[in-house]
């Protein structure tokens, strides 16, 4: 008589997943074993080994390059921790490695990341049931760092050069990950329709944005003169694009030289683009399609910064109340027109390539212009406001 086959679980009772592909389809397999790959009997069995048999796994089920490298770290530091072989690891050893990253106050998330990679490797791929008892940090819950339409238009306007400040308004004007902003090429461009197709870092999904008004002639005229194979944001050698972390120092140089006192990232400009497309009136699912959001509940979450409409603090009518010779009047007829705050809408009139002053000076003549002589102006041509707003030149005396 064959008896059931016990199905590991994860600490809350739900059963493990198998390792699985993102772009093949196939359903996820719920019993571990079934997904062996690795026989950790073995004592032959060396890291090397172990790391060439994981890589090879992990190509094949399309993971990232950053997540290899997550992966190599955490089982680089395992293994230094314990100086053991694959095969005669067991759950005390993952238990006073990870106690071991509790006392010296690592974060939950870094935590988390080795409580994942260690389960997939050794349970998903080793069929083992080492981390069946552990269970992940839990996530502290906090709403995302929001800039106000003022602050984006700062940073904008602060960025040196005409690439910074294009790679920056696509960051704020489309929503795109820094990923996606530095892995856009010519061809992405669609002139005529005047959208941005976007691909997904791991390249499995596409989507479709409208381009800011602000950046349509930058991006058509570098569509007209650079090779569609090329990318908008090059890096330092030829066919490469520009890394996430210099897109990361960009930012930072442009946000010193404001008087900003809030942390923004890359992410807080995609963070900042959502809460404004909701408070201009834009409906959570086409937020949800231009963000490229798997599920609703992720778009929802920004409902929450959104700031509600017509409360009124009860000090101001305290105030009011018990103080002699207050004129009670409209707020909104009490803020005259030219002390209205900016709207969320920053590109309202799209300029001509005349109008932008750049990236072509005025002894270039544009018929002469070639994709290499475009990308160096691009990168080197200064602007002191944001893309399509003339410099204000002020002289002494």
């Amino acid at each position: 008589m064959n008896r059931p086959q016990h199905t590991p679980c994860y600490p809350g009772g739900r059963p493990y997943f198998g390792l699985h592909s993102t772009v093949s389809g196939q359903p996820r397999r719920r019993n571990a074993s079934n997904n062996r790959v690795i026989s950790l009997t073995s004592s032959e069995l060396d890291w090397a080994r172990f790391w060439e048999i994981i890589s090879g796994q992990l190509d094949r089920h399309a993971y990232s390059e950053t997540s290899r490298e997550m992966y190599r770290s955490v089982l680089r530091g395992f293994y230094k921790r314990t100086r053991c072989a694959p095969a005669a690891t067991t759950d005390d050893m993952i238990r006073d490695y990870l106690n071991g990253l509790v006392a010296e106050h690592y974060s939950w998330n870094w935590i988390g990341m080795n409580i994942s990679v260690l389960r997939t490797v050794f349970d998903k791929l080793g069929g083992q049931t080492l981390t069946s008892r552990f269970a992940t940090p839990k996530r502290p819950q906090h709403l995302p760092e929001i800039l106000s339409p003022d602050e984006a238009l700062q940073i904008l306007a602060a960025a040196p050069t005409t690439r910074d400040q294009l790679l920056l308004g696509l960051m704020y004007g489309c929503g795109l990950k820094v990923g996606e902003a530095c892995r856009l090429t010519w061809a992405d461009v669609d002139k005529a329709r005047k959208t941005l197709c976007v691909h997904h870092a791991r390249g499995t999904q596409t989507r479709t944005l409208p381009i800011p008004p602000d950046l349509i002639a930058v991006l058509t005229t570098g569509h007209e003169r650079c090779p569609s194979s090329d990318y908008i944001f090059q890096g330092r050698t030829e066919g490469t694009h520009l890394s996430t972390r210099m897109a990361e120092l960009i930012l930072r140089s442009a946000v010193k030289a404001t008087d900003i006192l809030k942390t923004v990232t890359c992410m807080t400009l995609r963070h900042s683009f959502a809460v404004h497309c909701l408070e201009n009136g834009d409906s959570v699912r086409a937020l949800q399609e231009a963000l490229g959001h798997k599920s609703i509940d992720t778009t929802l979450l920004y409902e929450q910064c959104i700031l509600p409409e017509g409360a009124t603090s009860p000090l101001d009518t305290l105030r009011r109340k018990h103080t002699p010779g207050v004129v009670k009047m409209d707020q909104q007829s009490a803020i005259r027109p030219d002390d209205q705050p900016r709207g969320a809408k920053l590109f309202t009139r799209p300029p001509s390539v005349t109008a932008l002053d750049l990236p072509f000076p005025s002894r270039v003549e544009p018929s002469s212009l070639r994709g290499g002589d475009f990308y160096r102006l691009l990168k080197t041509h200064l602007f002191g406001r944001f893309l399509g707003q003339r410099r204000a030149t002020i002289r002494a005396g």
